[in-house]
């Protein structure tokens, strides 16, 4: 068994592990917290589906680039829900649509249905993390949070948004180095093994980092 298939299948159990406190204290959470609810729900489809798609057809990725686009739209409405500056809440919904149209033409046309489509999941990739920066921006210059002595380390949407970041910044070095490839530089070619070793890594950070997240839920409703 390949070091990549133990990666996915511990990254996928911790993924249905942290499922459950969600599930049981639905109840609690707040906008922001319901919204990670749905992207750990899109994850798990995600995996299982294209793994039993895989096995049955083959061709898998028509499925996996529709499900990482529905996570780009979960996690563009949760920073929609937790960004403040309206001017960049008004982009956040807007990009939503041209980024659409943008993994539909790579599939249909730049990369094609039978190649695993780098471009358009490298600019969704970017953008969700330009969200995250802007986010950590946010919460630096947030007069209120200094007013109430609040620390940011004691935010769930701090850690939310520390696992999304880590974890895409781990899938955005993945996807430019399959997109370097297919730009001819067969030099990093052994580096998208690497980068995608590193990615399952980063996904199962991402994972521990919204656990935190959620026991910090806990802690403010109690």
């Amino acid at each position: 068994m390949s070091i990549h298939l133990i990666l996915f299948y511990i990254m996928g159990g911790i993924e249905c592990l942290l499922l459950i406190p969600f599930i049981i204290h639905f109840g609690r959470l707040d906008k922001s917290s319901k919204w990670i609810f749905y992207f750990l729900i899109s994850s798990i489809v995600f995996a299982v589906g294209t793994k039993v798609i895989a096995q049955i057809w083959g061709n898998n990725l028509w499925f996996y680039h529709t499900m990482y686009f529905l996570a780009f739209v979960i996690l563009s409405l949760y920073f929609h829900a937790v960004i403040k500056y309206k001017i960049v809440r008004g982009i956040v919904l807007g990009m939503i649509f041209p980024v659409l149209a943008f993994v539909i033409l790579d599939y249909v046309k730049l990369e094609g249905p039978n190649v695993f489509n780098s471009y358009a999941t490298s600019l969704e990739t970017f953008i969700l993390m330009v969200y995250c920066a802007i986010f950590f921006y946010q919460l630096l210059r947030d007069d209120e949070l200094v007013k109430q002595s609040v620390f940011i380390n004691s935010l769930p949407d701090f850690w939310y948004n520390s696992g999304i970041f880590v974890y895409h910044c781990g899938y955005f070095l993945f996807s430019l180095a399959y997109s370097l490839m297919n730009f001819g530089y067969q030099g990093v070619k052994g580096s998208t093994r690497m980068t995608l070793a590193v990615t399952f890594i980063a996904g199962i950070i991402q994972l521990v980092l919204l656990y935190i997240g959620f026991t910090k839920v806990k802690k403010v409703r109690s």
